[in-house]
């Protein structure tokens, strides 16, 4: 049997790119033999997408509308970079490990977001992001590698468990904002792969790197896809500094392809009429904007025809479309001279019919208009976002509340401004991503809406584990790191959230807790001559010694493309461990002191598994392994194919 292994490393994002090319512009894709490995790859043919392209495609020009800075290039190849870590489960550091569909991921979140792909690439609905505002005193997370190792040592201010280094970055540093671009640029180029089609992504910010921020998202999202740059008031006395008080941060929301934005539920709605449907407000149909006028839209400037003497208990008129005896001939009024037009056209009108929302109506000048019923309780949101539950003051007082009257953050977002943003952005059942995640306000404002309204959304909340400062009250409280105080803050979150709501049934308020690591496996890769004779027995098992059974699971899983916040279970057969993902999407035995026998093989196939992962030492002779896949074809009823695919060992 040859082994099929389950690649080690995350996709490489040159390949991602290619797949989407290739999904594009099938023809402009090929494979050839590379001529390094032999291996047959696939590769662009530029001379094809040229000719796709006809005379829009052109060499790089010496002038150009460019948005670039040092470091530009570095950070793209970063993020197309592919990578070998994992991510390790920690059961004791969740709630509610079983049954919820939550993630709380800690580590460096670029890293995160490459792991992710595999299964998460396209699945996420909306994603949230309060990154670091390069104020001066911020940190910026480390990436670029490209430096000598004493630069390197010199830039990088604090080391996490990894050795990965992160900074503050002062603004006497001579790549103060490059540095910061190249951080947010490789981050978002990874989550545009995860977001999905009709994804939104909001991203809070402030002056400091706005337009900068803008200006990469109009690269990485598309400018077609920009949908506002909002200004909310969170300040409303204003920070005194400057010579001009600020009251304002931004919030820039760009969709991927087809994202819309949800209307939101305006509150204490009144309305002026009532009929037997019930309230309504009037709403004309005449279309205002004189950019939308009887010379660039005359398929919308036609009459419509009131009956004067037909008034109903509200004093709205009946109309026709067509001429009728005693009823007044209505057009789009004039204004400034330019002739209006209306909203909807004559010919969706034939075709649905005038219906009893659409009415005539007498205005102050003697004449006739065209109004609509309006029954909506809801409006579109407004690009300035000045209601006062939107101020940092709101944060403060929510982490306050649950740590006791201490804040612990430093201007944490309002709850109330996350809801808002997870209102506009998502569906009852959507996923959200929120990689700065910082105190988890995005955690527990999902939690609070999903009880509000009956929803299922989902979170994965993503934090590097900076640790808090020495003489902070969350270290003096024994929280090491900003991770340890955001996951505990999530727990009381939803257990007040549970008392205050007790009428609620299944609100989800767990987590499953992984943290970024280094590979599960051992380097056993070296040239030739740096082998020795004790390093030669101990290669044996490729496994590290510190792993378990769910940390290699989870690894398959991440590799496979499967789920990670679904059901596991475990059970034994003939001493050894097997593992069940949500009832047999993938069913793996990584016991490293078991063996794989027939009654372990019965086991699986009765799980009725998609997928089978098994341990590489499990078998004693490459006789066994044979012997195994043709026992799993017979069971399934795989064919060879079938097993090649579905089976892997590691």
């Amino acid at each position: 049997m040859n082994k099929s292994y389950l690649s080690r490393e995350t996709k490489d994002g040159t390949q991602l790119t290619i797949e989407q090319i290739a999904a594009i512009c099938p023809s402009a894709v090929t494979e050839v033999r590379d001529g390094n490995t032999g291996e047959i790859v696939r590769k662009v043919n530029f001379t094809t997408l040229r000719q796709l392209l006809g005379d829009l495609a052109v060499d790089t020009p010496r002038e150009a509308y460019d948005f670039t800075w040092v470091g530009k290039n570095a950070a793209r190849r970063e993020a197309a970079a592919p990578i070998d870590m994992t991510l390790r489960p920690c059961v004791e550091e969740s709630k509610e490990w079983d049954t919820t569909k939550n993630l709380y991921i800690e580590g460096d979140n670029l890293q995160v977001l490459k792991l992710l792909q595999n299964y998460y690439a396209g699945q996420i609905k909306m994603i949230y992001i309060d990154p670091p505002y390069n104020t001066g005193k911020d940190f910026v997370y480390h990436d670029d590698f490209h430096q000598s190792q004493s630069d390197y040592e010199a830039a990088a201010g604090v080391r996490d468990e990894l050795g990965n280094s992160y900074y503050v970055n002062n603004d006497s540093n001579g790549r103060f904002h490059s540095d910061w671009c190249s951080m947010i640029y490789a981050r978002l180029l990874v989550a545009r792969n995860l977001l999905a089609d009709d994804g939104i992504i909001f991203m809070s910010i402030d002056d400091n790197e706005v337009e900068n921020l803008r200006k990469i998202c109009d690269e990485v999202f598309g400018e077609s896809n920009f949908k506002s740059n909002s200004i909310i008031i969170n300040n409303r006395g204003g920070r005194d500094y400057g010579g001009i008080a600020l009251q304002h941060d931004y919030i820039l929301i760009y969709t991927k392809l087809l994202g819309e934005l949800n209307l939101i539920e305006e509150e204490n709605k009144k309305f002026q009429h009532y009929d037997s449907q019930g309230g309504f407000n009037l709403m004309e149909l005449r279309n205002r904007n004189v950019k939308f006028n009887d010379k660039n839209r005359p398929n919308l400037c036609y009459p419509f025809y009131v009956n004067p003497s037909k008034r109903d208990a509200n004093g709205l008129l009946e109309i026709a479309l067509e001429p009728q005896e005693g009823f007044v001939e209505v057009w789009p009024a004039q204004s400034n001279g330019i002739q209006t037009v209306w909203r909807w056209g004559k010919e969706e009108k034939s075709r649905k019919g005038l219906n009893v929302e659409i009415f005539g109506k007498a205005n102050a000048n003697g004449g006739y208009m065209i109004v609509q019923k309006y029954r909506k309780t809801e409006k579109m949101q407004r690009s300035v976002w000045d209601e006062k539950e939107f101020v940092n003051e709101r944060g403060t007082e929510a982490v306050k509340e649950i740590f006791n009257g201490k804040a612990y953050f430093d201007y944490p977002k309002s709850v109330f401004t996350i809801k808002r943003v997870l209102e506009l952005g998502t569906s009852n059942d959507s996923l959200v991503l929120d990689f700065f995640s910082g105190s988890s306000t995005t955690a527990q404002a999902l939690m609070e809406l999903n009880a509000t309204d009956g929803g299922k959304r989902k979170y994965i909340m993503v934090q590097l584990p900076e640790e808090t400062e020495e003489d902070s009250d969350a270290r003096k409280d024994g929280y090491l790191n900003l991770c340890e105080v955001a996951k505990e803050r999530i727990r009381r979150a939803g257990k007040k959230i549970k008392e205050v709501n007790p009428n609620v049934q299944d609100l989800d308020t767990g987590f499953r807790v992984l943290k970024l690591d280094e590979s599960n496996f051992k380097q056993v890769s070296f040239p030739a001559n740096q082998y020795s004779q004790d390093m030669l027995a101990g290669l044996w098992d490729n496994i590290k010694d510190d792993r378990t059974d769910l940390d290699l699971l989870f690894d398959c899983m991440l590799r496979w493309g499967v789920e990670l916040s679904l059901p596991i279970e475990r059970t034994e057969a003939d001493h050894c461990q097997i593992l069940n993902v949500n009832d047999g999407d993938l069913v793996a035995c990584l016991d490293r002191n078991g063996k794989v026998t027939e009654d372990v093989i019965d086991a699986i196939a009765d799980m009725q598994p998609l997928r089978i992962v098994l341990l590489d030492t499990a078998f004693e002779e490459a006789s066994q392994k044979m012997n195994i896949y043709e026992l799993f074809k017979q069971r399934l009823g795989w064919s060879d194919d079938q097993a090649s695919k579905q089976i892997r060992v590691i």
